[in-house]
């Protein structure tokens, strides 16, 4: 089984960062190969321009370029290789940090991850899964009851990143008040999240 963690916090020091480290230890014994991509690491690129953009011309959707962008590419490879993808994550702003939203613009393009007009283009990724990691600032219950915001994170983000192909996501953890947490509760959060990938 191939996994593909695709991460995204610029500090090591970071919770997100433990959190991946225990993520992948926890797959690699479990006999997992795999790959991370750290996207602060790789000084990834999110901007997405002008030519690979879709619009519509004559009711067809084009792109001015007849090539994804070399970088691009080698993204897209990943995820065709690997047959679970694991997204970790901090709520900034009560949503993705900019680098993982420009990998998600740059690299989930229309005639790749999906198409409106070839519906073949989303079975290259039938099977696959996604589990998603995301801390966060915020508490996660209030007055006995999910946070809204939480709600709303998930549909915007798990909840609507893969509904136009065939991926299973099969959860999107929310961990939170995080910079508010005793390393005894944080080590809570990491022993829940190495569960979740042992129960894969």
């Amino acid at each position: 089984m191939k996994a593909l963690v695709i991460f995204a916090h610029p500090r090591k020091e970071s919770f997100s960062h433990a959190l991946l480290e225990r993520v992948t230890s926890t797959l690699n014994e479990k006999q997992y190969d795999v790959t991370v991509r750290d996207l602060y690491a790789m000084d990834f690129n999110p901007i997405l321009d002008s030519e690979d953009t879709i619009h519509i011309e004559g009711d067809q959707f084009v792109r001015e370029s007849n090539h994804y962008p070399p970088d691009v590419q080698i993204e897209m490879s990943h995820l065709l290789e690997n047959d679970l993808y694991i997204f970790i994550f901090p709520s900034w702003w009560n949503g993705m940090p900019a680098i993982m939203k420009g990998y998600i613009d740059r690299v989930c393009q229309h005639g790749f991850f999906y198409s409106f007009e070839d519906k073949t283009v989303a079975d290259q990724f039938k099977g696959k899964r996604a589990l998603f990691f995301t801390p966060t600032g915020q508490p996660q219950m209030i007055n006995g009851e999910e946070n809204p915001l939480t709600a709303a994170m998930r549909t915007v983000t798990s909840g609507w990143l893969f509904n136009a192909n065939a991926i299973d996501v099969i959860d999107h953890t929310f961990y939170g008040r995080v910079p508010y947490m005793s390393r005894d509760e944080l080590e809570l959060y990491l022993q829940d999240a190495e569960e979740k990938i042992r129960a894969l």
